[in-house]
């Protein structure tokens, strides 16, 4: 193939922990030039894992950017910021509110010197409404967004960081959109992006539960529970769509509709109950779920994920073993898929990287190069990109503004 989709395309990235990394991942992974530019001690995961001994992991996040330190605390460091601004296509950055306004680098006064400029923002609760100056980090984002409460967890930390990796998908979504209407208009514009809207937006239940107010009572009613917990109740699980305990494992079982769940029925072993009154129709399956898990844990427990995954699969039953962390890192399907790379480090060596999930027919992924060292391109990009000579260089790093 050899074209990228974003190979023309230059990021400012100013961005820290998770959500920003993860948005400009995803365009460095279709090739925009993405310019890390972070702090002289770093970014505050480099720091972190730094101090763990674990800056392996910054190459899980940071895949072919470019690396540049920049104070922008100084004036001359704000100054070189502007310059590069008035040359890129996009900016990142995930600060406090207000922060990129207090160094004059927020949006107004960066579209006034490129008007082409599309400026990237992610933050808790986005720069608008009450709640617009608050700080908010993952588990603030999913506590406020609904997600905690879906899980029915309330009262413990979230097992994966949906509010910041999540959000930072939806940036890059809202950057390309931003880009294809800047091909009609010429105009940058700005990409707001609240975490809190990122994680409502994917409460799809209580999103349901507004939708359906005026007939909560008759849906609830007829199926015996609330749907916002129709798929997701623990202590009352149903049996079409459950994960299952088996000889050695657990095994997802997916059986909906009519047909999957005849012919889970039939793959049990058990036809008579096609037309069992207690489970011939989605409904009744509902109202009866503890019977019908009752039936299909018995005969999930009898047999090893294999053998079910074998069983059902042939029967045309949508099924899967619940792989473990080791496994699925080293899943095939995963492999053959390209998700899992391996980038070479300069110091670190050989570490195992994520690769992309968006495949284009006609457009490479970049996926093979590991997070920059801090401030590893810094010379690089002030000569290539702002054409800065070595003597320019050279009194840069001596007033350590690089």
């Amino acid at each position: 193939m050899g074209a990228k989709a974003l190979e023309d395309v230059v990021v400012l990235d100013l961005s820290q922990f998770l959500s920003g990394p993860r948005c400009t991942q995803i365009l460095a992974m279709k090739g925009a030039q993405v310019i890390k530019i972070e702090p002289p001690a770093g970014e505050a995961l480099r720091v972190l894992t730094r101090f763990m001994q674990a800056e392996r992991m910054m190459s899980v996040i940071n895949q072919n950017k470019k690396g540049l330190v920049l104070d922008l605390k100084k004036p001359e460091g704000v100054d070189l910021f502007k310059q590069l601004a008035q040359k890129a296509d996009v900016v990142v950055e995930n600060f406090a509110p207000g922060l990129m306004d207090k160094m004059g680098v927020g949006w107004d006064a960066l579209r006034a010197l490129n008007p082409r400029l599309i400026y990237a923002s992610i933050s808790g609760f986005g720069r608008t409404g009450p709640l617009a100056d608050r700080l908010a980090f993952d588990i603030i984002a999913q506590a406020t967004g609904g997600i905690m409460h879906s899980y029915k967890q309330p009262d413990r930390p979230p097992r994966a960081y949906w509010g910041d990796l999540v959000s930072g998908a939806y940036c890059a979504l809202g950057i390309l959109q931003a880009l294809y209407q800047r091909e009609r208009t010429g105009a940058g514009q700005l990409v707001d992006i609240s975490m809190q809207d990122v994680m409502y937006f994917h409460y799809f239940g209580a999103q349901s539960e507004k939708a359906l107010e005026p007939v909560r009572e008759q849906v609830s009613t007829l199926l015996g529970r609330d749907l916002t917990n129709l798929m997701t109740d623990e202590t009352n699980p149903l049996p079409y769509w459950n994960s299952y305990k088996t000889k050695d494992g657990h095994i997802a079982v997916v059986a909906l509709t009519e047909r999957h769940w005849k012919n889970l029925l039939q793959a049990m072993g058990e036809p008579e109950l096609i037309n069992d009154p207690r489970f011939n129709n989605f409904v009744v399956r509902t109202q009866n779920c503890a019977e019908g898990v009752a039936l299909v844990s018995e005969w999930m427990a009898q047999r090893t994920v294999r053998e079910i995954y074998e069983t059902l699969t042939a029967a045309h039953v949508p099924c899967a073993p619940v792989l473990t962390l080791e496994q699925v890192n080293q899943d095939p399907q995963l492999a053959h898929r390209g998700m899992h790379c391996t980038v070479r480090h300069p110091s670190l060596g050989a570490i195992d990287t994520p690769g992309d999930p968006v495949k284009l027919s006609a457009s490479d992924s970049c996926a093979n190069e590991p997070c920059p060292e801090l401030g590893q391109h810094t010379d690089e990009l002030l000569a290539g990109v702002l054409g800065l000579d070595q003597g320019a260089i050279r009194a840069l790093h001596s007033g350590e503004v690089i």
